[in-house]
């Protein structure tokens, strides 16, 4: 048997595992319960892959995000492993396919959302699969404490009473010490072999500041770094685009990234930035998972994420080489408003999700007890348009129907064509014969999709129209066509998400909203906001707020504006600024260097400007 070093080498190029990668296999190949806190960039999927590959049988893992899910599957088909995964806008056939080779073997990985884990039809074959090890990827979401809490999570651990003696692992970037308590309890992790790497990033100097005019200094900040590879992150896709238009105008390499964009679209952003073609990312949460860019220099939060676990997973993706690097965060009055204001936004009144409940049903013309398993695409732009509701209103209605378990909303990805063909290749030829029109298309899927009888193929219908010389609404048309005679399964491209009702439509819509749900998760939403606003008006050391808050003690890092500060405390003001403007400056570096607050800086500069001893040039200042 390879060694997990060899493992390594072979299927990731790797020598040698990163510190704490070791000690979470060992644990894993001896059959242990697992728990690993390991902070964003830690390299937590090699730690269960490796012992995926070294163990027989099949590792399942639970994970949140389609777009994380096809990536890791796509990166472990690429490296010679068996993989699929589960997700909601599947067909049931195409379900039904991939458990069946699951069950006899055929892979060495399955991914599933947790939704998953509920149907009986994931439920009957699990029962008959060889499991070797089952992985709970972003393992806080199971917590009523996490920051991204999902009722669905927490029946995960109804899998023990079935395969009692196959070990759970645990994984988790950010979780409090409450968090992590709550997570051991929930999946009933026994003799749990804990792996915890610190909190501490020394290499990255914490920068927070108040601003009225945070466009201006996101734009002096990048011009000055136009030469590092840095990250701006927003909370909408309006102000990605802004923010955008703004850099791009001023000549500075960025592009866009959010979750509107098709997943092509978003694919080549990612490529041209991790390859160093674009400079600057400007994006909103939509990006960052499983992203592992080494030289990313700086990050700057433009508007502040809603909790300090989503800030520290965001700016930790500075500075991956342990090289310095800069977290750079931005807010005023008006963003600890919104931040407040998020609250009555993503809990809507009970009232409101109770209609949104009827209307959706009635929208989709779905019968009281009917609904189960259906699976229907969902514009919530056009759905909100009809029903005469807000947008946000109704997508975090949604969000708060599927954390009840009465639905399940995919993510806005692009799902590609895909076709199986269903009969035998006789009675396919046979068809062929009384068909002839359709000669030219099943000869093509036959030559050009091996093993399109065994297994669902992706098709472009592009390339088909191209190849056929036929129109592409004609090739769609015959399509549809086979699969209605039943001779194929062909799910059509979609762009769109995907609700999937778990549950059939209650009698009169008098369904039942846990508490859990809503009360207990509105409290910790508002313990969340408050977290948020008392670290941005901190007046101590950053790093030790935000390491105290992860439950970790820490000394001062003398690198944090506030540190930065009482160090320049007994020096003279003006005498300091002239010394840094020795060559061209801006005020935003000028605020990243002393730790001064923007207006303070700005005082400092109207003093030395009536004294004559600077002079400005644009957003440029030097000293005279």
């Amino acid at each position: 048997m390879d060694s997990p070093r060899k493992i390594l080498k072979k299927n990731w190029g790797y020598e040698d595992f990163r510190p704490g990668q070791k000690e979470i296999i060992d644990d894993l190949c001896a059959e242990h319960d697992v728990f690993a806190l390991l902070p964003t960039g830690g390299g937590k999927s090699i730690c269960y892959q490796v012992p995926g590959i070294l163990k027989k049988g099949l590792t399942i893992v639970i994970s949140p995000l389609i777009s994380l899910m096809q990536d890791q599957v796509n990166q472990l088909i690429k490296n010679g492993l068996q993989a699929a995964a589960l997700y909601s806008g599947m067909s049931y056939r195409e379900i039904d396919i991939t458990l069946d080779n699951a069950r006899f073997g055929k892979y060495n990985f399955l991914y599933l959302s947790p939704e998953r884990l509920e149907t009986q039809i994931f439920i009957q074959r699990f029962k008959a699969m060889e499991v070797s090890q089952i992985i709970i990827d972003e393992a806080h979401c199971i917590s009523q404490w996490g920051h991204d809490f999902r009722p669905s999570y927490t029946r995960i651990a109804a899998l023990r009473t079935l395969k009692p003696s196959v070990p759970f692992a645990a994984f988790t970037a950010t979780a409090n010490e409450k968090t992590q308590s709550d997570i051991i309890d929930q999946l009933e992790l026994k003799n749990v072999k804990l792996h915890k790497a610190s909190f501490h990033r020394p290499n990255i100097a914490y920068r927070v500041f108040h601003s009225n005019n945070k466009k201006v200094r996101v734009l002096e900040l990048c011009s000055s770094l136009q030469n590092s590879s840095g990250i701006v992150y927003c909370q909408t896709r309006r102000s990605v685009r802004e923010i955008n238009s703004m850099l791009s105008s001023e000549g500075i390499s960025c592009a866009m990234y959010h979750g509107g964009m098709n997943n092509t679209e978003r694919s080549a952003t990612m490529k041209l930035w991790m390859q160093g073609q674009t400079k600057v990312i400007i994006a909103t949460n939509a990006f960052g998972m499983g992203i592992d860019k080494a030289d990313v220099r700086y990050v700057i939060h433009y508007e502040m994420s809603d909790s300090i676990e989503g800030y520290f997973q965001e700016v930790g993706r500075g500075g991956r080489d342990q090289a310095k690097a800069i977290g750079f965060a931005l807010y005023n009055s008006e963003d600890e408003n919104k931040l407040r204001e998020n609250i009555t936004t993503k809990f809507p009144k009970k009232s409101e999700i109770a209609e949104l409940y009827s209307n959706l049903f009635q929208h989709f013309k779905i019968a009281y007890g009917d609904g189960k398993d259906q699976v229907v695409e969902m514009n919530i732009q056009n759905f909100a348009s009809n029903y005469k509701t807000a947008p946000l209103l109704t997508y975090h209605g949604l969000k708060i129907l599927e954390l009840n378990g009465d639905l399940a909303m995919s993510e806005s990805v692009f799902h590609p064509s895909k076709i199986k063909i269903i009969v035998g290749i006789t009675e396919l030829y046979n068809f062929e014969i009384q068909y002839p029109a359709f000669k030219k298309l099943s000869n093509y899927l036959i030559r050009k999709l091996p093993g399109v009888f065994d297994r669902y193929k992706r098709i472009d219908i592009d390339e088909i129209s191209k190849t056929l010389k036929l129109s592409k609404t004609h090739i769609e048309k015959q399509l549809e066509q086979l699969n209605k005679f039943g001779l194929c399964d062909f799910i059509k491209a979609s762009k769109e998400p995907t609700i999937t009702f778990l549950r059939a439509r209650a009698q009169n819509d008098t369904f039942l909203l846990h508490p859990s749900v809503y009360g207990l998760r509105k409290k910790n939403y508002q313990a969340q906001i408050d977290s948020v606003i008392q670290f941005l008006n901190e007046e101590n050391c950053r790093s030790q707020k935000l390491l105290s808050y992860f439950g970790e003690e820490a000394e001062k890092c003398g690198k944090c504006d506030r540190c930065i500060t009482e160090q320049s405390k007994d020096k003279e003001d003006a005498e300091l600024f002239l010394k840094l403007m020795d060559k061209p400056t801006t005020i935003s570096i000028l605020m990243n260097q002393t730790g001064f607050s923007e207006a303070s800086v700005m005082n400092n500069l109207d003093y030395l400007q009536e004294e004559e001893k600077i002079e400005f040039q644009g957003p440029w200042i030097t000293a005279k």
